[in-house]
């Protein structure tokens, strides 16, 4: 770009943040509060900050999209997952409880139990709360989602992107605001903001929401539907500007949310060749896309969050440069309850709260003397088999279930954090060179626990050990304490090398330390739990300790990495910029709870002693620490400004390789559920993507882009099978499509509608894409019973989700000051799996419905 050209941009740019419009991404007639915008060329200008500091976007070059707060209302978006559907070649799955978002950038997926692969980033600050990304999303002006490896400047797990949020500004003048809305299923929302001057320099604004769903599904066992997917959000936001000078400004923003929901909300297909075919039952090797959903759980699931927020930001104007320094503190508590998946394995068998279930509650048709209750477990053989007491170790069960026989199970994932940056940044927009360096630290403390045990149907303790003597024993547990502590320094140059040439060269160097301590009791399952008892006598509630008798030690690891980063743009003409990078990401590696490569070895892995695993012989390779993921990515992509400015064409090619791709993995068994990282040794990407919006008149706006992703994993030591097959949760392809027509009724109404479409391609969720690998069945297959010998392999080929569409739309009746929304999304009440959670040597997956068909009606009124 012209420094000449800069510099007025540079205006320009102050003037749209000062009137509050920079966020402009879809241009409409009316602006916020239905204020009319001059119909300039630079009045439909977007504005990023994705460089740390104001550009437009169609001259950023990085594959960047902007959502404007318009755009956001009119779309309707509330929480992430909803702005994640408007950008082709990411996606998200949000299923086992709220804030458990993983979500997908280019085929790179975020890993639970591990960081984030991409950074989120609110006002400048960057977020460690790993539940953040998921929060009630209110009162915001400006979504910016980065593909690529962006950890050059936002560094720590931006191993796939960056996402950047700008929430709205205390005003100098009053203003005020509050929101209703209704819609069905008891959908309740409400809000209220306030802004305006405390004093002269100081300006204030403060925001809270709060909102209630009973959710899609029912308890068919517990005849409620209040217990399933429901959601209570209650969300409170402040904000503080002190213009302490002209040159210095303090920014103050704190929050806190209290969240409680519906938990792992789950059934379970088998993907058994073996079951169908000795049973003559094809539900044992069913489509996963062709589930029909009973959630008869006696345990409903419980999910309680509270977080606290507060950052400080500091901006100082030096006459050569300006200095930017942040502190922010998090503290995250939240814990999990919900029912079992043991019950398959006969653990609780034979304790008298499931004998006395199973006499009442058990599908063996009633003409054969039993309860035929199909109406919980589904028809008899299809594929569940419960049987009533006396004949033990022979049914064939499902998890969650209106049994106590299958347990239950108890998480907690809290954090306390503390961080810091401190930025120095060149300020001189007309200079050839301009600069950014910096340094950045994090402090972060994570309890971790998950916790498996005795449902006797008296109740449960919500804490990670329970006693024998308590009312839920527990039988299995994992809980450790990570700290974690992180210092970087990073810095970026960008070059003019003439008036069209620019070269942009970033670097950053992150240390990572790592420790992790055990807190597990060395004392004794509760002897309810017979996979616990070895030769008569109860093993420890974590297997670690048959290894470290003394007591588990403590491990610590340290992971280092350069993440640099060049840019090359050229401008080839006024209305075309293309650009090429280069870039690595870094994702810290890490450990999972001890004694989870005891508990894997003893049940999967052969030993030659006579274990359950002699008979499975799995050789999984799940040790209990993992690598550290390195992203390095090639992009070349290209913008164009056409039309007089209406039309706007971006594109962009990238391929990328990752190195140690750390990936979840989900294990089902005798000793109840485990969650573990492992890692895909290498992985290569390889994508294009594009989108368009096409502002046709001053009232009608098209826009959509595609996304097309073609992956292979290259090497996976623990899963060598999978080598050729697709990255996992990812999918081939995805398209989006959507129309705004605003129209005037007159001079003082405004008619607004949006449609959105989104298409989403087929999506495998394991490296196992139908390759067939040895399962827990046959260890039980050599016992007899109910249980045919073996062998008995899992195959996931009936386990790739189907590729889905939906469609969204709202109609708005904005006044000067008031508005009335009609909305609905997922118009055509599309069924499909939010996610798979494929178990290889459980021998099936667990699988999450997603939101079906929603509607209702939004009123706002400002003052």
């Amino acid at each position: 770009m012209h420094s000449n050209d800069r510099h007025y941009l540079a205006k320009q740019i102050a003037l749209a943040l000062t009137l509050g419009y920079s966020s402009l991404a879809v241009p409409h007639a009316f602006a916020q509060e239905t204020t009319p915008v001059a119909e300039s060329e630079d009045a439909f200008e977007v504005i990023s900050i994705s460089r740390k500091r104001p550009e437009s976007i169609q001259e950023v070059p990085i594959a960047v999209t902007a959502l404007s707060a318009n755009e956001l209302e009119a779309a309707g978006v509330e929480r992430s997952s909803d702005f994640i559907g408007l950008i082709p070649n990411v996606s998200i799955v949000d299923a086992a409880n709220v804030g458990d978002t993983q979500v997908n950038i280019r085929g790179i997926i975020s890993t639970r139990d591990a960081e984030s692969t991409f950074a989120y980033v609110v006002d400048g600050v960057l977020q460690t709360n790993p539940n953040s990304f998921n929060e009630t999303l209110t009162d915001i002006q400006q979504i910016e989602v980065l593909k690529g490896p962006q950890g050059a400047l936002y560094g720590r797990n931006a191993v796939a992107g960056a996402i950047l949020v700008t929430t709205k500004t205390p005003s100098d003048i009053f203003e005020a605001r509050v929101e209703a809305g209704v819609g069905n299923n008891n959908t309740q929302r409400y809000s209220g903001m306030i802004t305006g001057p405390l004093s002269d320099n100081v300006f204030g604004r403060f925001v809270a929401s709060h909102s209630t769903t009973d959710g899609f599904y029912e308890n068919v066992f517990l005849g409620r539907d209040d217990v399933v997917d429901f959601l209570e959000d209650t969300t409170l936001k402040g904000r503080l500007i002190w213009e302490a000078t002209d040159d210095l400004t303090f920014d103050l923003r704190a929050s806190r949310s209290e969240v409680e929901s519906g938990a792992i909300n789950f059934n379970a297909a088998f993907a058994l060749p073996s079951f169908q075919a000795a049973f003559g039952q094809s539900a044992y090797f069913k489509d996963v896309n062709d589930h029909e959903f009973i959630f008869a759980f006696n345990v409903p699931g419980e999910n309680e969050q509270e977080t606290t927020e507060i950052a400080l930001k500091a901006d100082y104007s030096g006459s050569s440069f300006d200095v930017t320094g942040v502190l922010a503190y998090n503290d995250l508590e939240e814990y999990l309850l919900s029912d079992g998946t043991s019950a398959s394995f006969y653990g609780y068998e034979v304790t008298p709260q499931c004998q006395a279930d199973r006499e009442t509650m058990n599908n063996l048709p009633a003409e054969l003397g039993g309860a035929g209750r199909s109406d919980l477990f589904g028809d008899f053989l299809s594929p569940f088999v419960v049987l009533p007491p006396g004949q033990d170790f022979s049914g064939v069960y499902g998890p969650y279930t209106s049994l106590s026989c299958d347990g239950y199970q108890y998480q907690e994932r809290s954090q306390r954090d503390f961080s810091g940056e401190i930025r120095l940044t060149s300020n001189d927009t007309d200079a050839a060179m301009r600069w950014i360096a910096g340094a950045y630290f994090a402090q972060i403390e994570r309890d971790v626990v998950v916790a498996y045990g005795a449902d006797q149907g008296q109740g449960f303790l919500r804490q990670a050990y329970v006693p024998p003597t308590g009312p839920n024993p527990t039988d299995l547990l994992f809980s450790d304490t990570f700290d974690t502590t992180v210092l970087s320094a990073f810095g970026q140059i960008e070059y003019d090398l003439n008036e069209r040439w620019e070269v942009s060269v970033a670097l950053r160097y992150d240390n990572e330390q790592r420790e992790v301590s055990n807190n597990v009791p060395n004392v004794s399952a509760s002897g309810l739990n017979v996979n616990t008892i070895v030769n008569g006598v109860v093993g420890p509630i974590n297997p670690a300790f048959n290894l470290n008798p003394d007591g588990i030690p403590d491990r610590e690891a340290s992971f280092s990495q350069f993440q640099p980063k060049v840019t090359l743009s050229y401008e080839a003409n006024d209305n075309l910029n293309l650009y090429g990078s280069y870039g690595v990401g870094f994702r810290s590696g890490g450990f999972n709870s001890i004694g989870t490569e005891a508990t894997l070895d003893y049940w999967f892995n052969a030993s030659g002693q006579g274990t359950p695993g002699d008979a499975v012989n799995a050789q999984l390779i799940v040790p209990d620490d993992y690598a550290k993921e390195v992203t390095t990515s090639i992009e070349l992509g290209g913008k164009a400004t056409l039309l007089e400015n209406r039309l706007k064409l971006n594109a962009a090619v990238f391929q990328t390789e990752v190195e140690d791709n750390q990936f979840f993995e989900f294990f089902a068994g005798p000793f109840g559920l485990l969650r573990a990282v492992t890692t895909i040794d290498e992985l290569e990407i390889q994508g294009i993507e594009f989108d368009f919006n096409y502002r046709a008149t001053d009232n009608f706006t098209v826009f959509g882009g595609a996304g097309f992703i073609d992956s292979e994993i290259i090497e996976n030591r623990n899963r060598p099978l999978t080598v050729g097959n697709k990255a996992p949760q990812t999918p081939d392809k995805s398209f989006t499509f959507g129309v705004n027509y605003d129209y005037e009724v007159n001079s003082d109404l405004l008619l607004s509608t949006r449609i959105d479409y989104q298409y989403v391609g087929e999506t495998p969720f394991h490296t196992l894409q139908g390759e067939e690998t040895p399962t827990i069945w046959d260890f039980f297959g050599t016992l007899g019973g109910g249980v045919p010998p073996g062998p008995h392999p899992q195959n996931f080929s009936n386990a790739t989700r189907d590729a889905y569409n939906t469609v969204n739309a709202r109609i708005t009746l904005a006044g000067e000051m008031w508005s009335v929304a009609l909305w609905g999304k997922n118009l055509t009440d599309e069924q499909y799996l939010q996610e798979v959670i494929p178990a290889p040597e459980f021998g099936g997956s667990f699988l999450h419905p997603s939101a079906l068909r929603a509607y209702g009606i939004d009123i706002s009124v400002s003052f």
